[in-house]
């Protein structure tokens, strides 16, 4: 009788879904800053994406260190909770967890199995987060190989009621499979009835995977099954297309081996892969694997070459192009194409493997070739990053409708979001990007200027006069109506435009060789002039999208002014202090 009263309150509290901001905060780098405040090479990126677009701030003082694995979780509001450096797990504040120290053997320089780790929320159980993570050590096989892998699939349990709402890790290091596993690689999917989640654990160096069921009753190993020609092993990433109907897993090898690329079906009913095809290549050596936001294209970073795929096309090796060549940016060593992660601004953003501030961006992932907007370097970041990059699983997805598991009573109720760009060259002239999720069938854009609706997707609208609009997108389908608005500042001045204001951030003041000026926005032709006292003009600088650093060695110290121009007009101004030297 308890068990059927649980279920029936399960039932009832899931009747629908809800805003989902646990992927909302992203943090990667080294370890905490340099002691200097002029040094912030060695501080942690933290990446936020409330309002839509992709917001860069940092913390100079976090202790983590990442390498390769990077794993954290945000509450259904976007508010971070605690991430997980492959060694230790830590909290919102920036320590080490109750409970929560030496997961792993210790490394100074963090974890280094990409997608070695990943959390998500245990189903039906309020304020209970699972940690799932691997252990690595090295294999020799009979035939001569030896090959760096996991040493088993493990899981550790967070409750964040405890410790005054900063969590404790009340289980550690529990095992779910006992087996040697791939070199990371560890990425789930939605399980079909939109509640439950699946975490596929492939094992090293075969065609076997191990299927982990998680649902409000457990963690369920599902035992193994065997798919497909063998898999090689190798340094690389896996990636479940956005629908959950594929999955994909890349092994590079080296050498004259070159690297692997196998394509798999999934049922997200059965936890069941199918239709194997295996592509080889032996010209390229290949850092990462990313599918695009509408599960069509497969995205390959392979150093200096950045191909697509289309993987509604059989085979899926004959639809390659070349999307890009990598142009020798150095920031400031090489900034080679490696892994990437699909963002929740629906862009695919490539991280470097030389200790850089650079993030490569794929802007309309949905579209096909050149059109998918590549941009080299497209944001800078404000610390140092080697390699590292967050590890989510997909909450914007829902049940599968009418399947034979869906049971729970679950509707895509579709819920509205989106983001917006403004043109360059033109600040009345904006692209508008949905990102509603929840199978939304039906768009239709409210301008805020009294022109009519448009009911495209992803339109552009081009405003007569500069002015605040309210802009409101509303999505439906057969289960319901979400209607989402923002405010839009165009063509106004920086006074009138608090937006803006907030996505341009001076720091630090005060400052002595150098300071840094940080945009979120993209602006026409941003600048930074820098005054001193008596209102000449000592410096004068182009700025990008993200992170620049301005050099001011050799001025004197004292009170200058500063002010971010873009367009001919005057973005955001302030005063700053400089030391001595």
């Amino acid at each position: 009788m308890k068990i059927l009263f649980l279920a029936l309150i399960l039932i009832l509290c899931c009747n629908s879904l809800f805003a989902q901001g646990h992927e909302n905060t992203m943090l990667f780098g080294y370890a905490g800053g340099d002691l200097s405040p002029n040094d912030d090479r060695f501080g942690i990126n933290i990446l936020t994406f409330t309002n839509g677009s992709l917001e860069i701030t940092d913390n100079q003082f976090a202790s983590a260190f990442f390498n390769d694995t990077d794993a954290a979780i945000s509450d259904s509001n976007g508010n971070l909770l605690f991430y997980f450096n492959g060694i230790d797990v830590f909290n919102k504040e920036h320590q080490v967890m109750q409970n929560g120290g030496l997961l792993n053997k210790y490394k100074e320089t963090g974890y280094d199995l990409p997608q070695g780790g990943i959390i998500i929320p245990w189903p039906g159980k309020p304020n209970l987060y699972i940690l799932f993570h691997l252990d690595e050590d090295w294999f020799t096989f009979p035939d001569g190989w030896v090959v760096g892998g996991g040493t088993g699939c493990f899981y550790s349990v967070v409750d964040m009621t405890l410790n005054n709402g900063l969590g404790r890790v009340m289980q550690r290091k529990a095992t779910i499979v006992a087996d040697t596993v791939e070199y990371g690689k560890l990425v789930m999917t939605r399980h079909a009835n939109g509640r439950d989640w699946w975490l596929m654990v492939p094992e090293l160096r075969s065609n076997r995977f191990y299927t982990v069921l998680i649902d409000p009753y457990g963690i369920h190993n599902m035992g193994i099954q065997t798919v497909g020609k063998r898999r090689e092993a190798g340094i690389g990433q896996a990636f479940f297309s956005p629908d959950g109907s594929r999955y994909v897993i890349q092994n590079a090898i080296g050498g004259w081996e070159g690297y692997y690329v196998d394509i798999y079906d999934f049922d997200r009913c059965s936890g069941m892969l199918s239709i194997h095809e295996q592509m080889h290549f032996v010209d390229t050596f290949a850092r990462g694997v990313m599918i695009s936001p509408n599960s069509r294209w497969l995205y390959i970073s392979a150093g200096e070459k950045l191909f697509q795929y289309d993987l509604w096309s059989s085979p899926v090796a004959q639809s390659g192009m070349l999307i890009a060549l990598y142009e020798d940016f150095n920031d400031p060593f090489p900034t080679l194409f490696h892994r990437g992660f699909l963002a929740p601004d629906d862009k695919i953003y490539i991280v470097t493997s030389s200790g850089s501030r650079t993030l490569h961006v794929i802007h309309k992932p949905d579209e096909a070739g050149t059109a998918c907007a590549f941009q080299q370097p497209g944001v800078r970041l404000i610390c140092n990053n080697n390699s590292s990059l967050p590890t989510f699983a997909n909450y914007r997805l829902g049940p599968l409708d009418g399947s034979s598991c869906d049971t729970l009573g679950l509707n895509n109720e579709p819920k509205a979001w989106w983001r917006y760009e403004q043109d360059t060259l033109n600040a009345l002239a904006v692209e508008f990007r949905d990102l509603s999720y929840y199978e939304p069938a039906t768009w239709a854009w409210d301008f805020g200027d009294g022109s009519p609706a448009s009911s495209a997707r992803h339109p552009q609208h081009q405003y007569a006069q500069p002015g605040a609009y309210q802009v409101c997108l509303t999505v439906s389908n057969q289960y319901g109506t979400d209607t989402h608005c923002k405010t839009l500042y165009l063509g106004v001045t920086a006074q009138d435009n608090p937006v803006l204001q907030a996505q341009v951030l001076v720091w630090p003041n005060p400052f002595r060789e150098r300071f840094a000026v940080a945009l979120s926005a993209n602006l026409r032709s941003p600048a930074l002039r820098l005054y001193d006292a008596a209102g000449r003009l000592v410096l004068e600088q182009r700025l990008v999208l993200g992170v620049n650093e301005i050099e001011a060695a050799g001025l004197p110290q004292g009170l200058y002014v500063w002010e971010v121009v873009a367009g001919g007009e005057r973005v955001k101004s302030g005063k700053c202090v400089k030391l001595a030297e």
